[in-house]
């Protein structure tokens, strides 16, 4: 008999992710950060105090460091309404403080696998300067923070079917952004290779 324990980690731990982004939490989630941001350490990507991670004193449960973690961010949070042109999205600070978590806690950084798919409103937030340009009035924020995590190993890939309903080419993207037919079947990929899962998703 078929058994799905397996999947019930990956349900908890998207929820809590999920639960860090609801708005509800946004303001005071913020606060707590920056009050504190004196104290964080970026052991891995620098996307400002919400990467951030505070250094914990007597760690007794630590991940194996020689062991591969891979992981699987289902990105669908766009920047907040009225500050794409100046603010960097909140999504891809959160994405970076994970990767800090994991380095923090021991894990080697080039163990670190990790795909961030792109898909519904955050789409924007991969889109070149031209098509920033003309949507927003400006350069985009994100494009620095991107390329660190491209550089850093991390692959991002968009979802064909988000771009072909808002009819962007795909000219409009950043050139190192990967085009999938859809976020479906490429969460779904990944899932079947053993990538964990986290839901950044904002409203």
């Amino acid at each position: 008999m078929q058994r799905f324990i397996p999947a019930i980690p990956v349900i908890l731990f998207s929820a809590l992710s999920a639960f860090a982004q609801h708005p509800a939490n946004a303001q005071i989630r913020e606060e707590r950060f920056k009050k504190l941001e004196n104290k964080m350490i970026y052991p891995f990507i620098d996307a400002g105090y919400l990467s951030g991670v505070l250094p914990v004193r007597n760690v007794t449960e630590k991940p194996n460091p020689h062991k591969k973690v891979k992981l699987l961010f289902d990105f669908t949070q766009a920047t907040s309404a009225g500050k794409q042109d100046t603010k960097i999205n909140e999504g891809l600070a959160e994405v970076a403080r994970v990767l800090n978590l994991h380095v923090a806690a021991g894990t080697q950084k080039e163990k670190i696998k990790a795909v961030v798919v792109f898909h519904a409103a955050s789409i924007a937030t991969i889109m070149n300067d031209d098509w920033y340009r003309d949507q927003f009035k400006g350069t985009n924020p994100n494009s620095a923070l991107l390329q660190q995590l491209r550089s850093a190993g991390c692959l991002l890939v968009v979802c064909g079917q988000s771009l072909q309903l808002r009819e962007i080419p795909d000219n409009a993207l950043m050139p190192f952004i990967d085009v999938s037919i859809s976020a479906k079947t490429t969460l779904t990929k990944y899932h079947q290779m053993g990538y964990f899962l986290f839901e950044i998703k904002g409203e």
